[in-house]
């Protein structure tokens, strides 16, 4: 928020023939090494202590209006003739603005101080840039009258600005954080926050549509007694689970959406195209009972070299929202916060089974024709597996039946893959759950290295041979009381 000079301090017990040193360093505008200060060569008249002046004092509810004149074309800020305490800004109107930015502007103008007095009468306002101003603005009152000011450059202090009430000669310097809200666009005033917090207790749907895929993610709820770790999954193009840690960004990175900057205020279809909009990279929809929302993700904005060049880092897109009142803008949003604009589904995809050890009283396995029939029984209130039998005789170790159930989790599922398998299955899995549920896994050959991995019947990713033939193995290993081997 704009800050205020609330005192003027002024040291005094540094070494005097430094501090005198220095006083005629700054007036004169030359640093330590002797050469000219080149931020400006104005000479100070005024004297070395400085004395704060005050330019306005009213009451904010004095102030009626504020125009700005300035190098973006400038605005109007006004109270609402229905007497409402809430500032508008004309050109803004229709959009969400923001309320901490407005009134911190008629605060700060309400008590306008100058930090002092840089010359009294001058003859020459062009050297502190008064003459002709980039910004001017004007100041209604409740009672009629009106002030209007100057703003010029930047001042031998860094944090200050030139400036001098119309039609008067005496130049002031004023903090710049006072007067940056006027020199700056009027586009900052909108708000940048766009989508709340979803507060509903069912999730809905959210669909990704890419110009680089051939298909659509869709993601929803599942049911509560079938999540293992996301509440949600992946429905389309496959069906998937999610692996919470990656996924929460794609499945809930719209609520609490804000853009990084206001780009273009009600854009037109010209607009549109130039921000590719028209043609989008991505468009995300999210819709459940009482939202619905639209993000279209339009033109890459690329990082810059110290010689102004793009580079081929993407730190930003275009981008606009529909189904927020107030929001009628392009937007700037940082690459972080879109991440539709780049996901793959196997980025966010997790185990192909979201089944719990606990929750199967069976496990049938078909590996290269010949069948292993595990039945098993425990408990996840006391995390234990009591037993496990191989086709109903065998005694296997509980703990080495879990680590096979446990390499069976780590199957990879960053390749999805959705075209019919072809010939028989080499491998198949049948969990069995103590709810009546089944799961079926179909591994098909695809090369002598790639293998199709097909969910419920419906092909689903496509995996290494690698991790099939460790698994083979891991079942004649736990059969004959061996530990399991990962899949390095």
């Amino acid at each position: 928020m704009n800050g205020k000079i609330q005192g003027i301090i002024i040291g005094g017990v540094v070494v005097a023939a430094l501090g005198g040193t220095l006083a005629f360093l700054e007036l004169t505008g030359k640093d330590p090494g002797g050469t000219e200060d080149s931020s400006s060569s104005v000479v100070s008249k005024a004297a070395d202590d400085a004395e704060a002046v005050t330019l306005i004092s009213v009451e904010q509810k004095d102030i009626q209006k504020v125009i700005v004149d300035n190098a973006f074309g400038g605005y109007t800020l006004e109270r609402p003739s229905s007497g409402k305490s809430e500032f508008n800004i004309v050109e803004l109107t229709g959009l969400n603005q923001s309320s901490v930015m407005k009134s911190g502007l008629v605060e700060d103008l309400a008590s306008l101080e100058a930090y002092k007095t840089v010359e009294e009468n001058t003859d020459d306002l062009a050297k502190y840039g008064l003459a002709e101003p980039e910004t001017k603005f004007t100041v209604e009152f409740a009672d009629g009258s009106s002030r209007s000011f100057r703003i010029g450059d930047v001042s031998t202090k860094n944090r200050y600005r030139y400036f001098c009430e119309e039609g008067k000669s005496t130049v002031y310097m004023v903090l710049s954080s006072v007067l940056n809200n006027m020199i700056d666009r009027k586009e900052d005033y909108v708000s940048l926050s766009l989508i709340g917090s979803n507060t509903d207790s069912t999730y809905g749907r959210l669909e990704v549509e890419r110009k680089d895929l051939d298909y659509i993610c869709a993601f929803e709820d599942i049911e509560e007694e079938r999540a293992l770790i996301s509440s949600q999954v992946m429905v389309e193009p496959i069906f998937a689970h999610l692996n919470i840690t990656t996924s929460s960004g794609v499945t809930h990175g719209l609520f609490g959406l804000s853009a990084a900057y206001c780009e273009k205020i009600f854009p037109s279809e010209e607009d549109w195209e130039a921000y590719g909009l028209n043609d989008p990279l991505a468009v995300v929809h999210y819709e459940n009972e009482t939202q619905n929302y639209t993000l279209t993700i339009g033109n890459e904005i690329h990082a810059t070299d110290d010689n102004g060049n793009e580079t081929d880092e993407v730190t930003a897109y275009y981008g606009y929202v529909k189904g927020v009142t107030g929001a009628d803008c392009i937007w700037q949003f940082t690459a972080d916060t879109v991440p539709w604009a780049t996901f793959l589904p196997g980025d966010v995809t997790s185990m192909m089974t979201s089944n719990k050890i606990f929750d199967v009283n069976e496990v049938v396995i078909n590996a290269n024709g010949k069948t292993y029939d595990y039945t098993l029984s425990g408990s996840e209130a006391e995390n234990s597996v009591y037993w496990v039998k191989l086709d109903g005789t065998q005694d296997i170790t509980p703990g080495l039946f879990q680590g096979l159930y446990k390499y069976l989790l780590s199957c990879p599922t960053n390749e999805i893959y959705f075209e019919e398998a072809k010939g028989d299955p080499f491998l198949t899995i049948d969990i069995n759950r103590t709810d009546g549920l089944t799961d079926k896994l179909e591994f098909y050959q695809d090369t002598s290295r790639r293998v199709i991995v097909a969910i419920n019947y419906k092909p689903s990713y496509k995996i290494e041979s690698r991790w099939t033939d460790v698994f083979i193995s891991n079942i004649d290993r736990i059969n004959r009381g061996e530990e399991v081997q990962d899949n390095a």
